[in-house]
């Protein structure tokens, strides 16, 4: 299970801020998710971004799955493997918006651990 990438998304500027993880180089991650926000945002212009507000969104990508979750003025973007990893991950965040970056991303490192963990058990 991989959780590649979390970030907040301003919704008027569409300027990203990168979550999870936090120990990567920012520019690497800022240049992968230009990409994912253009969809994202070609998605929510679709869809209405009022009708989607609050609800877990998902759309395949190359590398997996892309979720994304419309709050107030801002949008929670998440890459992962697979469709509940993602979903879980974006809960996680969607659950205290208000939160800071820091404790977001340790909330999805403890999320990422115990999913861990239950597929480590499975082999045992």
């Amino acid at each position: 299970m991989v959780i590649r990438l979390v970030a907040r998304v301003d919704l008027e500027s569409l300027a990203p801020h990168v979550i999870y993880p936090r120990d990567e180089k920012e520019e690497e991650r800022i240049a992968l998710l230009t990409g994912i926000v253009q969809l994202v945002s070609a998605a929510l212009e679709r869809s209405g971004t009022s009708s989607t507000r609050g609800q877990l969104m998902f759309m395949k990508s190359d590398r997996g799955v892309i979720g994304y979750c419309a709050m107030k003025d801002e949008v929670f973007i998440c890459e992962g493997d697979a469709e509940r990893e993602t979903g879980d991950a974006l809960k996680s965040v969607v659950k205290k918006p208000e939160a800071s970056d820091e404790e977001l991303s340790e909330s999805i490192h403890e999320m990422v651990k115990k999913r861990g963990k239950e597929i480590g058990d499975l082999w045992r």
